[in-house]
């Protein structure tokens, strides 16, 4: 029997199919990098100069550039106009205080006797005044601290940048029509360099602290601890109270021999009102702040009298 071969359809030639002509694929649109900001070329002005300072560039970059941190000119007109000592309506050369630390700032110097002692040995710098001066600076050590020097520092720092500054001038300048003066804006200017300055040795202190710089709490000015200290003005200063080693800003013994170290250094001489009002002026330049740290000094040593005199 014959067997007959069937091919599939499928398998059929029926001649030559269309032509099918490739199109050249498109290059996909090149991905735009956005323009960096003023602010984020003034951040690498800051790096450049913390490294001519001779700060290690690695460690200087992954600080700046940590996701922690971010930038805030608004610093730079809070530096100018509001973190400046003031004094009251009824009182305007001297800051308010409350008259509930008069006699908290007894107890603090009974609480603190021995450590006062000792540092009084050393430094001939009464209880009093440094107790004085921790009340203004942190209502004794117990108020809060709202900001990160690191970030206050490196913000007031981008007004190194003339179009950073220009562009804060021109945001602020309606609320502060002083900004545009020449004399203020030389002014921020300043304190660029001095932030910068105090950037560089907030490194150095969070270095020898073995602490994260950027998570270091402090004033809208970057003081910290319990005496408010600026980093350049602790490391010149900065003292050893307990002994351990170790010179913290944020440790109050170590804060109340800091004190005394710089009154001592900056002429502190008991019984010339001159000499320690000049010494007060080199922790705070205000007249203000001298006026109210004399005043608080005079009530804490007036109710030590009053206690002597009632325990006689």
């Amino acid at each position: 029997m014959a067997c007959a071969l069937f091919l599939p359809a499928s398998c059929a030639h029926h001649g030559p199919g269309p032509t099918v002509v490739l199109q050249p694929l498109e290059a996909p649109p090149a991905i735009q990098e956005p323009e960096p900001t003023e602010e984020e070329l003034a951040q690498e002005i800051v790096e450049e100069l913390l490294v001519d300072k001779g700060l290690d560039r690695a460690k200087v970059h992954g600080l700046l550039y940590d996701p922690r941190l971010t930038i805030d000119t608004g610093f730079i007109v809070k530096n100018l106009y509001h973190a400046k000592p003031k004094g009251t309506a009824e009182k305007p050369h001297i800051m308010y205080y409350s008259p509930a630390f008069i006699p908290k700032g007894r107890a603090f110097i009974e609480q603190h006797q021995e450590v006062f002692e000792n540092v009084g040995a050393c430094y001939g710098i009464p209880p009093e005044i440094i107790t004085a001066i921790l009340i203004i600076e942190s209502k004794l050590g117990v108020y809060p601290s709202k900001y990160h020097p690191f970030r206050v520092y490196n913000s007031l720092a981008m007004a190194l940048d003339p179009d950073v500054l220009s562009k804060v001038i021109e945001s602020s300048g309606k609320a502060y029509p002083d900004l545009y003066r020449e004399e203020t804006i030389q002014l921020a200017q300043a304190k660029g360099r001095w932030a910068l300055g105090e950037l560089y040795n907030l490194i150095l202190l969070s270095d020898e602290l073995q602490i994260d710089p950027l998570e270091i709490m402090g004033s809208v000015a970057g003081a910290m601890g319990p005496a408010q200290f600026i980093p350049s003005t602790f490391r010149k200063y900065g003292a050893d109270g307990d002994c351990d080693g170790r010179k913290d800003p944020f440790n109050m013994t170590d804060a109340i021999a800091s004190v005394a170290h710089l009154l001592k250094r900056s002429g502190w001489t008991a019984g010339s009102e001159k000499n320690m009002r000049s010494a007060l002026w080199m922790y705070n330049h205000s007249d203000v702040y001298v006026n109210t740290v004399m005043k608080i000094y005079s009530e804490l040593c007036d109710t030590l009298r009053t206690q002597q005199q009632h325990d006689s």
